[in-house]
């Protein structure tokens, strides 16, 4: 194996260069990150990183893959859903707005100002979200699309998954223009169930109790 790391960008192609006695064969740990064919020429998709594993039946070798994104419009949360709020709060300091239920900060980057989370009833984290200035709009587009798989649009709303599908996506990313001056970018997890599709995600209504929450929240901005 002459190299064994390159890093590319989302829709990159490599040929990994190996030579064998044997046969070579390609798998990828992740295919979220990249593909690999049975040549090995690998396609680089999301952002991330994943490894193609190269093996002759004697001896195995790794290649690493690393996909590094064009836009880096703003920093998305490092958080988890389940997360306490103190814990938020602790990273992220004192709250510009708070609800009952959620927490705002209004000076989190130039393109994303306002950063908002909402909590359970035990103050864990269920959801987040940022507001991006619409001057961002082709960024935005590209932002996304390096990062998280489109899965659909229904009534001006834009839907991707951290997966290559519903049924093995965690979160979904829900994009919606807000005003005039800012879109807002939803962060939910995925529901909890093998039987999750396209089109329940699509229809779900609980993508408008989280906006409706989101809009309270921003009602209590300081």
């Amino acid at each position: 194996l002459e190299v064994s790391e390159k890093t590319l960008y989302s829709g990159d192609k490599y040929q990994i260069e190996a030579t064998s006695k044997a046969a070579i064969n390609y798998t990828v740990e992740n295919e979220y990150h990249a593909e690999v064919s049975e040549t090995g020429l690998v396609t680089a998709r999301f952002v991330g990183e994943t490894n193609v594993l190269l093996s002759n039946g004697e001896d195995t070798k790794n290649f690493r893959v690393i996909v590094k994104p064009k836009s880096n419009l703003y920093p998305e949360p490092d958080v988890k859903f389940g997360d306490s709020k103190s814990s938020i709060v602790a990273k992220f300091g004192t709250p510009d707005g708070e609800t009952s239920s959620g927490i705002l900060y209004d000076d989190y980057s130039d393109a994303a100002p306002i950063l908002m989370f909402l909590f359970d009833s035990n103050d864990k984290l269920k959801s987040y979200a940022v507001m991006v200035r619409s001057i961002y709009s082709s960024t935005l587009a590209e932002f996304l699309s390096e990062r998280y798989m489109p899965i659909g649009e229904k009534d001006g709303v834009f839907f991707f998954i951290n997966g290559l599908n519903t049924t093995t996506a965690t979160m979904a990313i829900v994009l919606q223009l807000y005003d005039i001056s800012y879109w807002q970018i939803m962060y939910i997890p995925m529901p909890n169930t093998s039987t999750s599709t396209k089109s329940a995600l699509l229809k779900s209504s609980k993508n408008r109790t989280e906006t409706n929450a989101f809009d309270e929240l921003l009602k209590h901005l300081k």
